[in-house]
């Protein structure tokens, strides 16, 4: 991996861990009903757009957007803080797990889909990898904490609908970001070394 490489999975992490944090405050303000998940966009982009990646260089970017994802996120930046273990600490934690899930399952679907439907593969790989992570996410919750759901019942019915929108949202801002930037990444990539 090169310097430019590592610039650009460096520069779309940062974005979308910086959009990530503010996104709530305008999605309240504003009253945005939609669910973006920010680093799951980026990170979709790096491995559509730094090619080739390899498996295990996917999961590490995976585990760096679960970090992102915990400090871009207030409540699990509180929780980590305290070091309370208990099941928000958990639920922080399960980022570590569902990020990588999700760009495993990205890099996956692009690098099949791309030689196949070229044109529809960014919106296909980034709905199919925000729906792994967030279910992945889902399962973690069911598994290793049972008492939100008795505390919140409707947790099974929203939090599904909640990842199919965000996977929706996700897959529409992956497909026109990639349309946009595909051409001038590439030649920046393909540039002289700096």
């Amino acid at each position: 991996m090169n310097a430019k490489e590592v610039f650009l999975i460096v520069a779309f992490l940062a974005i979308g861990a910086l959009l990530n944090f503010g996104y709530p405050v305008l999605a309240q303000a504003y009253a945005i009903p939609m669910g973006v998940e920010f680093v799951i966009i980026a990170y979709c982009l790096v491995v559509m757009l730094v090619v080739p990646l390899r498996l295990a260089k996917v999961i590490g970017i995976g585990v760096l957007a679960g970090v992102l994802n915990i400090l871009s996120d207030t409540s699990h930046q509180v929780t980590v803080m305290n070091l309370h273990a208990g099941p928000a600490l958990f639920m922080a934690l399960f980022n570590l797990v569902s990020e990588p899930v999700g760009i495993v399952v990205c890099f996956l679907a692009f690098s099949y889909l791309v030689v196949r439907v070229r044109q529809a593969a960014p919106f296909a790989a980034a709905f199919l990898a925000t729906l792994a992570s967030g279910l992945t996410y889902f399962v973690l919750v069911l598994l290793f904490h049972p008492g939100l759901i008795a505390s919140q019942p409707d947790f099974i019915e929203v939090f599904p609908l909640r990842v199919l929108i965000a996977a929706v949202a996700n897959a529409v801002v992956v497909q026109l970001v990639f349309l946009c930037v595909e051409s001038p990444v590439k030649a920046y990539l393909a540039g002289p070394a700096e």
